[in-house]
């Protein structure tokens, strides 16, 4: 708590929530305003950022200002904030996005992409930007909202999903590939949530392109998550999708299973189907039984409910805001109460933490700037009205903005004790959590609409009327809203169900006839219990009242119990787990300590304190140039920054690992160091490279002779760095006598000699420049707080003259050959395979040899002379027949001949055949999948779960009771 209080601000932040669940403020509405633009210049800020450094990537490095691919390579940040635009009325922006997304965006990749994440993120933000197309003001096809490019491109996208769903139980595979489908050897084993997250995108998708397939295969989904509850009604959290097997036992509602109750919730709302809100009501009696603690939500056992895991997550924080949509606002309240506590000690939520130790679990403390605990406060808010949601709020938007902002964006909080900040902002930051606190503050905003007629809109059509943009907006897992009433425009313009029915069958006639059948039949079976068949025995007939009693049995669904074959220990843990758990950590534990032993500089950690006093020092503070490199070089070698830090302040040059490759970062990061021992190696690191690039070792060059001579001139010349250098140039050409070569070769290890020679005195004058030192030193100082670069001149302490009064220390020679020992390293490895391919074509050229000799000794036939009608003794039919048959003859002896000739190259080419082995191991293969197939698939696994006809609908006057107390009551207005 010192660490986090140290600069007092953070603290009344903090401290000002002591008491929880009554507001200390009033929310005036002008307040609230400036609350809400607050929020926008948070998003614009990271938003910017992300355009700027990371356009073309799916996720922006807001610590070192660049971009990654995470997801599937398809700006994946850009689509997912795309309705967060409209959503704070830059309509603009929204449709410059548009457009782009439409003139350079598909999907035709040969990637493999997480299904549950490429459906919530990337059909769901591309669902949402159509449907609030009309609203921005991009100009329409003819049939919105049931046409439109975003909506083809959403369709495409999930068509490419469906492979996915193609399985023995219709639960769908975790990964596919966007080009082939489900990749070979793909793992069967999903997370619950990554199986029932698709109802409320796939339905949407339905309801718009009159293609039913995308919600069947979701309703299928979630339906064979429910066959496989355990007998006490829980779920699991991860289960094999091809047998039906849980695979992991323990049972929540935070990652791996949230998202699944969630939309058993909306997709009952969005799709008018109060079945789904029954199984929710259903699943949550044993959540609250075994999983309830005091308003916290702890992890049990799915089989006996005893609890396993007594942790709060962070992404359970969307709990309060589901009980808030059903109405039960009071318990929803007091957990949240719960939750916010949390936030009180850290000011974030950790990932996981420890509620009997009142702390965040160990290795768990990050906060990647997740939203869920604001969308709760959201939901409640709307709900309940209470302030005390609105000063929470304000408390996460300043905390975020004190310890995660960047000079480019908003950073991952990695250790929410420390508040020290990882290199990532993941998407949902600016679809999500800015989404949810403009909300919070910005009451009037049209997705709030309730779905009255004063917000709607009439859309005449052709074909249909009815209203678009009343509302309610129904928002997916990632935060992007469906428009509700838009979603009754389409399904009766593109798929009319009256032609799939045989309306004579309807008939009065019909319908009496086959009731007076019905009748009948029944009749017939019918039998008196109190008398026996004619020559049955008591005997046959308790047989046959217990083989009825069986078959009642098995028609009589059930579910099912998941078998456990694991071992367990004495506290119901995998013992499997646990001993790989604990041969972890204490490989971890032994890293550390050899790490510690290594260090040669006693732990001193650097501080803020310290750099800031490093900074207050001037030129006229020291007596002369040496007292001033005395101090820097004390300075730098008595502070200490451990693997964590080091690896937070991402001061490692990636563009280094391109040359040196990824040893070289592993190196850098792999310990402890003081400043000192990093700016060495990173002047190591720099020397090398500059080397290489001298040596024109960083281009792909032809493998020859003369390539395999010049690099064993490389290395001897790094060799004989056990003597020193002549700076005559006499030195022993150990090439003198190849082939008279001797003034080239001459030449090119002078040349190598040379840039060796510079290379090393850049090394030793780096040694001495303390410019280049408090330069490090003030990336440093950068990277690990929130000052920025004009915030902080860098003065020189030594001007380039002093610089060069100052006497180099030269190195020793097993000191020099230490430093290029990373540029051997390269010349070594071009050598071995330049000598390895110049072995495989030597090889090559024999067999290709052997078999030229053998094509010599047998020959081919030579093809026969054609016959023509002009020969004498040939009439014209034989003539014909005869020139027939030759052509037959020559095309036969053609196809030999390329038979032959393409079995010499692939037994004759070594090389063809290794590369050939590599694309066939390598190559992914188009699985076979057949849409038709699969719908007729889910539709006859539907069957079975036909629910008995409710006395009520979800949207008609006659609804349950609980149904009222809805924080959203009026979904879709009345039909016209």
């Amino acid at each position: 708590m010192q660490k986090v209080c140290k600069n007092g601000i953070l603290c009344i932040i903090i401290l000002s929530l002591a008491t929880g669940g009554i507001s200390q403020k009033h929310y005036t509405r002008t307040r609230k305003l400036e609350l809400r633009e607050d929020v926008r210049r948070m998003f614009q800020h990271a938003y910017d950022g992300y355009l700027k450094h990371a356009g073309n990537y799916d996720e922006l490095r807001p610590l070192t200002c660049d971009g990654h691919d995470t997801w599937g390579s398809y700006s994946l940040t850009l689509i997912d904030a795309l309705d967060t635009l409209a959503t704070m009325g830059n309509f603009t922006e929204f449709r410059r996005v548009h457009a782009l997304l439409i003139e350079k965006m598909h999907f035709n990749k040969d990637i493999n992409v997480s299904v549950f994440e490429t459906n919530i993120r990337i059909v769901g933000g591309l669902l949402s930007a159509h449907l609030l197309s009309r609203r921005a003001g991009v100009e329409l096809e003819p049939g919105w909202p049931c046409n439109g490019p975003l909506l083809r491109m959403a369709e495409d996208v999930a068509r490419r999903l469906l492979p996915a769903f193609d399985t023995n139980t219709g639960m769908p595979y975790g990964t596919v590939n966007l080009r082939y489908g489900v990749p070979n050897g793909e793992t069967s084993i999903t997370c619950t949530a990554g199986v029932g997250t698709f109802l409320v995108e796939f339905g949407t998708l339905s309801r718009l392109t009159g293609n039913s397939i995308y919600e069947e295969v979701a309703l299928q989904a979630i339906y064979a998550l429910w066959e496989r509850r355990s007998s006490i009604g829980l779920f699991g959290n991860h289960i094999d999708v091809q047998s039906g097997r849980w695979t992991a036992f323990d049972s929540g509602i935070g990652a791996g299973v949230d998202s699944l109750f969630e939309y058993l919730v909306k997709g009952a709302i969005l799709l008018n189907r109060p079945e789904l809100l029954e199984l929710f009501a259903e699943a949550r009696t044993p959540i609250d039984k075994y999983m309830r603690k005091d308003d916290w939500y702890v992890w049990v056992g799915m089989n006996k409910g005893h609890v396993t895991l007594p942790v709060f997550q962070s992404l359970e924080s969307f709990w309060p805001g589901i009980l808030s949509i059903v109405g039960d606002t009071e318990p929803a309240m007091r957990t949240m109460t719960r939750y916010i506590s949390v936030w009180k000690k850290y000011g974030f939520l950790p990932e996981f933490f420890n509620i009997p130790a009142g702390e965040a679990s160990p290795n768990r403390e990050v906060y990647p700037l997740r939203p869920e605990l604001i969308e709760s406060a959201m939901y409640l808010y709307r709900a309940t009205k209470n302030e005390y949601l609105l000063e929470l709020g304000e408390h996460m938007l300043e905390t975020i903005e004190f310890s995660a902002k960047t000079k480019c964006g908003y950073a991952t909080i990695r250790n929410v004790v420390t508040h020290e900040k990882e290199n990532r902002m993941e998407s949902f930051f600016l679809a999500e959590t800015t989404k949810y606190l403009y909300l919070l503050f910005d009451e009037d905003n049209f997705l709030h609409n309730e779905g009255e007629d004063r917000h709607g809109e009439l859309l005449d059509t052709e074909e249909n009327v009815c209203v678009v943009q009343a509302g309610a907006y129904i928002f997916n897992t990632e935060a992007h809203p469906m428009d509700m009433s838009a979603l009754h425009c389409c399904h009766n313009m593109k798929e009319d169900i009256f032609t799939m029915l045989d309306l004579p069958s309807f008939s009065a006639k019909a319908i009496f006839e086959r009731s007076s059948q019905q009748r009948v039949t029944a009749q017939e079976k019918w039998k008196p219990q109190c008398q026996p068949n004619k020559g049955s025995s008591n005997h046959d007939i308790s047989s046959m009242d217990r083989n009825s009693d069986r078959d009642r049995d098995r028609e009589t669904p059930s579910t099912t119990m998941a078998v456990d074959i694991e071992v367990f220990d004495e506290y119901q843990q995998p013992a499997a787990d646990v001993l790989v758990g604990n041969f972890e950590r204490i490989r971890e534990e032994r890293e550390l300590n050899r790490s510690l032993l290594d260090s040669k500089v006693p732990r001193n950690q650097l501080t803020v304190s310290d750099l800031d006093e490093f900074y207050q020092q001037s030129r006229e503070n020291f007596a002369n140039a040496e007292d001033t490199l005395s101090y820097v070089l004390n300075f730098m070698s008595n502070f200490t920054m451990d693997v964590a830090f080091i690896r937070g302040l991402q001061l490692y040059d990636v563009n280094i690992s391109r040359v040196l490759g990824t040893g070289a970062q592993k190196e850098y990061e792999g310990r402890m160091r003081s400043l000192w021992q990093l700016f060495e190696l990173e002047q190591q690191f720099a020397i090398n490279v500059r080397l290489i690039e001298r040596l024109g070792l960083h281009n792909n060059q032809a493998d020859s002779d003369v390539m395999r001579r010049y690099l064993a001139d490389i290395l001897h010349s790094l060799e004989s760095l056990n003597h020193p250098y002549n700076t005559d140039n006499e030195t022993i050409n150990p090439y003198t006598d190849r082939d008279g070569d001797v003034g080239q070769n001459q030449s090119d290890v002078t040349t190598i000699q040379k840039a060796i020679f510079e290379a090393l005195l850049d090394y030793e004058f780096a040694m001495l420049n303390t410019t280049a030192m408090q330069e490090f030193v003030h990336r440093v100082y950068i990277m690990g707080t929130t000052e920025t670069q004009t915030q902080l001149q860098l003065k020189p302490l030594l001007s380039a003259a002093e610089l060069d009064t100052l006497e180099m220390v030269e190195l020793e020679p097993l000191e020099q050959r230490e430093l290029f020992k990373y540029t051997r390293r390269i010349v070594e490895f071009r050598k071995r395979m330049s000598e390895t391919v110049e072995r495989l074509q030597t090889i090559m050229q024999d067999l290709n040899t052997a078999k030229a000799t053998e094509s010599e000794v047998l020959p081919l036939p030579m093809p026969m002379p054609e016959l023509t009608a002009n020969e004498p003794g040939l009439s014209p039919d034989k003539t014909a027949s005869a020139t027939q048959q030759q052509q037959q003859q020559l095309q036969s002896q053609q196809q030999h001949q390329q038979l032959q000739d393409q079995e010499q190259h692939q037994e004759g080419s070594v090389w063809s055949q290794f590369v050939q082995n590599i694309l066939r191991k390598t190559t992914v293969h188009r699985v076979k999948f057949d849409e038709a197939a699969l719908l007729e698939k889910t539709r006859k696994s539907l069957e079975k779960h036909a629910h008995k006809h409710l006395t009520y609908e979800l949207f008609s006057c006659r609804r349950p009771g609980y149904i009222e107390a809805f924080a959203y009551r009026d979904y879709y207005p009345e039909a016209i």
